[in-house]
């Protein structure tokens, strides 16, 4: 038995960086935060600079060392997760040749255009189980190749943000099953880089990172990366999985048929499956599990809690002031304004696609809006009507992924959404599915690193084990009085959709 009883879990989110100290079940016991920047240089366009990111890790790590007072050498191994579907080329030493393309960039519409038409979504889905949008790797790939021929001629890999905070802990370049299989470049079948698809686009294989399990000891902090991070040298450092998969752990949702629903900047529903099964159209994310032997289904909205994010920057400013003077949340405080307004808004209906979205529609073109404003709405009416449409979509969401043979009865619940209780209500009443909030839902991800970390050191012999470390702090059960009009607002929501696709459209081609 080890004597060493500390796991060092990273997760770098799209705003900052949480780096956490927990122990070998799981639990969080030291947490440091710090942001970094996103930058728009143009329209469409969405960046990150690697290096800052990098440095938050290095930074967090040295906190949360200090702040918790332990001797480095008690960490029994380290693991990164981090936000999925970015592209970042590198060259042979492993610089960055330019800014890391977030997955909130869509200035790939014109490659993502031509490989969703004609044979080849067919030929994608036939190799990898998926479809992209412009927002997904083959597109900014594509996008480098022919508007950067001069990044292209010198990159030596293509990895995604996960990938270089481990090449910068370890000096190895490697990505895990499930990363790979979110550049749909990857078979999720044989768990190898698909020639044919690479082929048929143009992208040479060696330009990827070789792929691992994820629960695989890829490398040990090098002594470069101790000095910047106060880790001590030779520390295993766990592969482990971005954000999608270790939600689904930290959720306790890896045994099979478990669902969780994690309501953060992007908002989805995934599904542990030892059986593949996607939408061959519109399908939802079909990715690789931490579990060698499962699959998660995962069906994503773009901008869940982020367009409660936007209400909030763009028409709260009062609601920001406030809370900053009482220190409390201004999140706070825009719930208790939705929660005094009664079911359906007076019905005013928000629409959530501000980033486009994907499933169950794959449209980049999609905008949001809100639909019947009158006079008598004031800003606790926009703020209910925003969380209703979120929660209309995730119902869209769930009937989607029903109709492909997946049964949902319920969600575990994480991310910063479950934090407002008149939200998870809202969402319990219009899918008419309990939610269950799990402990420390704001550190799911974190804990399902540091469990990922746990299972590939052999504390615990598989994923399935470790659900049961994972408690639920609070049920939320549907009100059935609310039923009849949440679903006849709901049918409108749908209808409204199908009416804006062509005015999408039009919109995105004047200049």
């Amino acid at each position: 038995m080890t004597t060493k009883k500390y796991i060092l879990a990273h997760d770098v989110g799209t705003g900052g960086n949480k780096a956490v100290l927990c122990d070998l079940q799981g639990q969080v016991l030291y947490s440091v935060y710090q942001s970094y920047g996103i930058s728009y240089p143009r329209p469409e366009w969405v960046e990150q600079d690697p290096d800052e990111l990098w440095q938050v890790v290095a930074a967090t790590s040295r906190r949360v060392i200090q702040k918790s007072g332990i001797d480095p050498a008690g960490i029994l191994g380290v693991g990164v997760s981090a936000q999925m579907f970015n592209t970042l080329p590198i060259d042979e030493k492993g610089r960055p040749l330019t800014p890391m393309l977030s997955w909130l960039d869509l200035r790939s519409i014109r490659q993502a255009e031509r490989v969703t038409s004609g044979e080849m979504p067919a030929f994608l889905f036939k190799h990898t189980g998926n479809i992209p949008t412009a927002k997904d790797s083959i597109p900014k790939i594509l996008w480098l190749k022919e508007e950067r021929p001069e990044v292209w001629d010198r990159t030596a890999y293509l990895l995604d943000c996960k990938e270089y905070i481990l090449f910068k802990l370890t000096g190895k370049i490697a990505i895990d099953w499930v990363g790979a299989s979110a550049y749909f470049l990857f078979n999720p079948y044989t768990k190898k880089w698909s020639e044919e698809v690479c082929k048929e686009l143009g992208i040479p294989l060696g330009m990827l990172p070789p792929a691992y399990p994820a629960t695989d000891v890829i490398g040990k902090i090098t002594p470069e990366a101790a000095r910047e991070t106060g880790l001590k040298p030779g520390t295993p450092v766990v592969i482990c999985a971005g954000d999608v998969a270790v939600a689904q752990s930290g959720a306790g949702a890896n045994q099979e048929g478990k669902v969780h629903l994690c309501i953060g900047t992007a908002t989805w529903i995934g599904i542990s499956t030892s059986t593949f099964r996607n939408d061959p159209v519109k399908p939802f994310w079909g990715l690789n599990h931490i579990d060698p032997k499962k699959y998660i289904v995962a069906g994503e909205m773009e901008t869940g809690g982020g367009a409660l994010m936007w209400f909030r920057d763009a028409l709260c400013q009062d609601e920001k002031l406030i809370a900053a003077e009482q220190g409390i949340s201004s999140y706070d405080l825009i719930s208790s304004a939705a929660e005094a307004v009664s079911p359906g808004s007076d019905k005013l209906i928000f629409l959530p696609w501000l980033s486009g979205e994907r499933a169950p529609v794959l449209d980049h073109y999609a905008r949001g809006g809100y639909i019947g404003l009158n006079m008598s709405h004031n800003k606790g009416h926009m703020a209910r009507a925003l969380m209703e449409g979120v929660a209309y979509h995730l119902r869209w969401i769930c009937e989607a992924m029903e109709n492909v043979g997946f049964k949902i009865d319920g969600f575990n619940g994480i991310g910063g959404g479950c934090s407002s209780t008149v939200w998870i209500q809202i969402i319990s009443d219009v899918t008419g599915k309990p939610l269950h909030v799990v402990n420390n839902h704001l550190e799911a991800g974190a804990a399902g690193t540091a469990l990922t970390v746990a299972v590939g050191l052999g504390i615990y012999p598989n994923m399935d084990e470790v659900d049961r470390l994972i408690g639920i702090n609070r049920e939320i059960q549907p009100n059935p009085t609310r039923w009849k009009r949440y679903d006849a607002l709901y049918q409108e929501y749908r209808g409204l959709y199908e009416l804006l696709v062509p005015v999408h459209r039009r919109l995105y081609q004047i200049q």
